[in-house]
């Protein structure tokens, strides 16, 4: 079958996208948007799952349940276990499903810093001159129009419930107060939503704007077509454009399809995008070589995710309520011009934490440790090793709603993350090194979070990083980056988001993001994107997208 142009993955950058180009296409061509996982609201592909929708209108569920989780966000992993007691380096949390990642976003819309976008190595400029934050303001004010992006405040009588900060909040902010910093109500994608916490397992409340609310709505409309359970596994060029290959999973079936098209995206997200590449570098000859700078999966940021956790005073019982509200309402901005990163506190379901991720609820041994693998779990007055279970675990777990505080830090990280192929030729993911400027920040962050809970007469637990080196990310950045259209060597596309070697082959997500941003990246994702749709449709710097398709 074939489709004018083919749109793999529907987040941010997919989403931007399909909004953006579908009303431009001339009468007669198409557009379709595919993706691996499931249609969660039935309106964008019903033929995808026999399984009804709830009484909200989407399969969301409130449920911890793994086999849920699975259908809504998944985790790519360091599969070789590469530390020395097999522990992972890495661990990637994404989205999954018509949607992508703002199935499971928390709404932090912060517009990236002016520093982020001149940062530097070696002499050079991470991001394309055409990249700065003047430049993308326009875009960003779209996409914050777009997704109702507001400011929260603390406290305000004359605004709904919805818009205020929660209680968690108000002790972090007393907290940084405590040690000479301050905190500040964050900027959200969200409208009239019920404040309850279930956003990053799929809210099925109205509330956060995910993106079927929205982008892609407004594509569905314009005359985009839709295909859930469609994982594309490699991808082939032709005389005149590229041929895809991939499974169909509907219902516990399976099986294979093809499709050709003039013009492909891949927006499938910094992991599946860049090992989607992987697996199709050997099918393109040498003349259109896929990765001329030999940058593919290379140089991928966390966008230095650092989580911790732990529990305040008794003064502050019944005060905290981190399972309640928002999972994040504040942040700390205080410490980004001299150590580039921001903290903010959030909601994380006690299940994970109690599978240490991002964080263990045990006790360090050593509180004051800093960096990798720096510390152990604590002896307790017996002399044994802390354990995850037994009496004295149940008491620590009954902390979590009136005592228990978890916040993290994103960071400008140094990109030492890779992004690799197995032998069976699954995507996998590695954090060999942890960069000493990396390492700085996060030291920095790690001290600045125990220095808050102990400001609150409380103790911060032993995080996974300090104990077994893994470093855990839900913001995963890099691998196909972007450089100076003259320069192939420096990247894997251009600033147009078109591979160097390949016309109308384009990756618009988060993988061409050539640094850590230091805020969550979804706005500038959609920002970049929103930029590069126009620049397509117009043809302003690069071929128009008619006389593409013409």
């Amino acid at each position: 079958m074939f489709y004018d142009v083919v749109i793999i993955g529907s987040g941010f950058g997919g989403a931007v996208m399909a909004a953006r180009l579908t009303p431009a296409l001339a009468p007669g061509q198409t557009l379709l948007v595919l993706d691996k996982g499931r249609d969660h609201t039935d309106a964008f592909d019903p033929s995808a799952s026999s399984e009804p929708v709830n009484a909200q209108g989407n399969r969301f569920r409130h449920s911890l349940a793994p086999d849920y989780l699975a259908e809504v966000a998944e985790v790519h992993t360091d599969t070789q276990g590469s530390l020395d007691d097999g522990a992972p380096t890495l661990n990637v949390v994404t989205g999954r499903g018509i949607g992508g990642g703002s199935n499971v976003y928390d709404g932090v819309s912060l517009r990236c810093p002016t520093t982020s976008f001149e940062r530097m190595r070696a002499g050079r400029r991470l991001w394309p001159a055409a990249y700065t934050r003047a430049a993308l303001d326009p875009y960003y004010q779209r996409v914050e129009e777009n997704l109702s992006v507001h400011r929260l405040e603390w406290t305000d009588a004359s605004v709904p419930h919805w818009q205020l900060a929660t209680k968690r909040d108000y002790v972090f902010a007393e907290g940084c107060r405590r040690i000479g910093a301050a905190a500040a109500p964050l900027k959200l994608a969200d409208r009239d939503d019920h404040n309850e916490s279930w956003w990053t397992q799929g809210q099925r409340l109205e509330g956060r704007q995910n993106l079927t609310k929205n982008y892609l709505i407004d594509a569905k409309q314009a005359g985009a077509q839709f295909r859930a359970g469609h994982e594309v596994t490699t991808i082939e060029p032709t005389s005149d454009g590229y041929v895809l290959h991939g499974t169909r999973r509907v219902d516990g079936g399976e099986e294979p399809f093809d499709l050709e098209c003039r013009l492909l995206v891949l927006a499938a997200g910094s992991i599946a995008s860049t090992g989607l590449l992987l697996r199709s570098r050997d099918l393109f000859p040498t003349a259109r070589d896929l990765d001329p700078g030999g940058l593919l999966g290379r140089e991928v940021s966390g966008n230095g995710d650092y989580g911790v956790s732990g529990i305040v005073g008794a003064d502050y019982e019944h005060l905290v309520e981190g399972h309640k509200g928002k999972p994040m309402s504040s942040f700390c901005p205080t410490f980004f011009a001299e150590h580039q990163f921001i903290l903010i506190p959030f909601y994380a379901p006690l299940l994970y934490m109690t599978l240490g991720q991002p964080t263990h609820l045990l006790r360090a041994a050593d509180p004051l440790a800093l960096g990798r693998r720096s510390t152990t779990p604590a002896k307790d007055a017996q002399g044994r090793v802390e354990r995850d279970w037994g009496i004295d675990y149940k008491r620590r777990l009954k902390q979590f709603g009136p005592r228990m505080l978890t916040m993290g830090c994103l960071a400008l990280d140094e990109g030492e993350a890779e992004i690799t192929l197995d032998a069976q030729g699954a995507t996998t993911v590695r954090w060999p090194d942890t960069h000493p400027a990396t390492e700085a920040r996060w030291s920095a962050a790690a001290d600045a979070m125990r220095r808050i809970y102990d400001s609150l007469g409380g103790e911060m637990y032993l995080d996974s990083y300090r104990d077994t080196g893994t470093v855990n990310t839900a913001h995963p950045l890099g691998g196909c980056r972007m450089a100076e259209a003259d320069d192939e060597t420096q990247g894997v596309v251009d600033p147009f988001g078109e591979s160097f070697r390949n016309r109308n082959l384009f990756v618009v997500d988060g993988a061409i993001i050539p640094s850590a941003l230091g805020v969550n990246p979804s706005l500038t994702i959609a920002a970049v994107a929103e930029r590069m749709a126009e620049q397509i449709v117009m043809g302003s710097g690069t071929e128009s997208l008619a006389s593409r398709l013409g």
